[in-house]
């Protein structure tokens, strides 16, 4: 690799064509934001997205834009916008679904990003392979006819190798050939091929994580003829500073934790307090995959660097951190949506948290929803706490156990910036520690997840206390219920001897 680039970051991107898949996604918007902000001189800017609801590419662009990540952008350089080409295509088809056209439009793509992924982690096998795995084979065969290619950043994930406690910044061995898992998923039966899946995949956790290994073989296997490079990023969460602190659109990570026991609405966990939840701010990434970009435009077009973008062991958030703070951060920033007072167990027992989950998610939703029914109103809570207990059940293997990540590649990315580079591109993160950052995290789960204004902030603090209150009387009603009814079972002679014991135990004491 050079010492010295010729070339800034924006002035590497200017004039250049970008092909981005999974822009309709968390880190495919914040992307797109970042590039065209940063790099305002950038060439055209395809997006490929597949039709969904009825709604073709360009109508999908014009809603993604709307979003409140992008109002700097359209403050700042509003023009911005018309760089985005939108693409009518599909990752999990042949040739990813673009006609003839498209693929004429983009002959002189310079960079590729590939984010498009399922990143659901109960969806079928074959649903996994066509999109994660055949999906990536699809781009990297339409990148060698690109003749002006500088790189190519397939975007993976840290928990690609599972199995593997300490991921170094490397190739691990392929649990299948993905030569082979390709064709199977083209001429196997769905039914049949699902019905195999643990079996092929050789016990992974999931689909999604076994689909991403096979993935980075592909790449492996590409990388004498392809300038690539595979970022890993770890669970990407709320942005830190850039263009907004806290923007969020999923409940991954400790936003979606932390609102959802502020609202009352989450009040079991499965989870180990030993292990921890590897985080990374989804600007810190974003900036990072642009960075990684820009040095392989570069450097070595054979050498395959693989960046580990996951937070150092200290600025991991601990389950325990995480539990032991949340009445903390609930009651510093409560949600005016609150079912319930704020309140909840942990554990590792899967009997006794399926226990709890029914007695103290189950059962109130239960009555919360007959309520709703009573009124003439829409019954939602019983769905929502399948979706919760449904995302706990595939989130299982995860929350107990751990894992260590070298990301010596990582932080080695800012080693070659320009100063203006390095204040445009920081890849710090954290920077306030973690009780901050959490806090800003509710804060964003607040906003742009329950849609919650900062100006109801003293409204639910009212909410809050009216419920803790409500709670305490609930409580002592149970209580006293049980003694009653604990008194009406009992048989006379059994109190009454227990009169006797108590009356001969305070003669005694005397």
């Amino acid at each position: 690799m050079d010492s010295i680039p010729r070339k800034s970051i924006p002035e590497t991107f200017a004039g250049a064509d970008v092909f981005i898949t999974g822009g309709s996604g968390f880190m495919g918007k914040v992307l797109i934001e970042k590039l065209l902000r940063s790099c305002p001189q950038i060439g055209n800017v395809f997006v490929l997205l597949r039709p969904r609801r009825g709604k073709l590419a360009k109508e999908r662009v014009a809603d993604l834009v709307q979003v409140p990540l992008f109002n700097k952008l359209r403050e700042e350089r509003p023009d911005s916008f018309q760089k985005i080409v939108p693409l009518d295509g599909d990752c999990s088809q042949l040739r990813l679904g673009l006609e003839d056209e498209s693929i004429r439009r983009m002959v002189d793509v310079q960079f590729v990003f590939h984010a498009a992924a399922s990143v659901r982690f109960d969806d079928p096998l074959d649903k996994a392979l066509l999109l994660n795995t055949r999906g990536t084979h699809e781009v990297l065969r339409w990148a060698k006819t690109l003749s002006n290619l500088k790189a190519i950043v397939h975007i993976s994930t840290t928990y690609s190798n599972p199995e593997v406690p300490h991921v170094e910044e490397r190739i691990y061995p392929a649990k299948m050939d993905w030569r082979k898992a390709i064709e199977m998923v083209e001429k196997v039966e769905p039914e049949a091929l699902n019905a195999l899946a643990e079996k092929l995949s050789g016990f992974a956790p999931n689909t999604y994580t076994f689909t991403k290994g096979l993935a980075e073989q592909i790449c492996y296997d590409y990388h004498h003829e392809l300038p690539l490079v595979i970022f890993r990023p770890s669970i990407v969460i709320n942005t830190e500073t850039e263009p907004m602190p806290g923007w969020i659109e999923n409940y991954n990570g400790p936003a979606g934790i932390l609102s959802a026991h502020a609202a009352g609405i989450l009040r079991t966990l499965f989870v180990s307090m030993d292990c921890h939840m590897n985080c990374i701010p989804a600007d810190v990434s974003i900036k990072a995959i642009i960075v990684a970009a820009w040095k392989k435009s570069f450097s070595a077009k054979n050498d395959l660097v693989i960046y580990n973008s996951a937070a150092e062991p200290d600025k991991a958030m601990g389950y325990k951190f995480l539990y032991e703070e949340s009445d903390y951060f609930s009651h510093r920033i409560p949600m005016l949506k609150m079912m319930w007072a704020p309140t909840g167990q942990a554990t590792t027992n899967s009997t006794l948290f399926y226990l709890l989950f029914f007695l103290y998610q189950v059962i109130p939703a239960f009555f919360v929803d007959v309520v709703l029914r009573l009124c003439n109103m829409k019954p939602f809570l019983l769905k929502l706490q399948r979706s919760i207990f449904h995302a706990q059940n595939s989130l299982m293997y995860f929350t107990t156990h751990d894992w260590v990540f070298d990301t010596d590649n990582f932080r080695s990315l800012s080693k070659d910036l320009g100063e203006m580079d390095k204040i445009h591109f920081n890849i710090a993160y954290i920077t306030q520690g973690l009780l901050e950052y959490c806090s800003l995290c509710m804060l964003g789960g607040r906003r742009y997840l329950f849609k919650e204004s900062d100006d109801s902030i003293m409204v639910a603090f009212k909410r809050l206390k009216r419920f803790e209150l409500a709670d305490k009387l609930l409580k002592l009603a149970m209580f006293v219920g049980f003694a009653y009814v604990l008194r009406s079972y009992l048989p006379d002679s059994w109190l009454q001897r227990e009169a006797v014991d108590g009356r001969l135990n305070e003669i005694l004491s005397d």
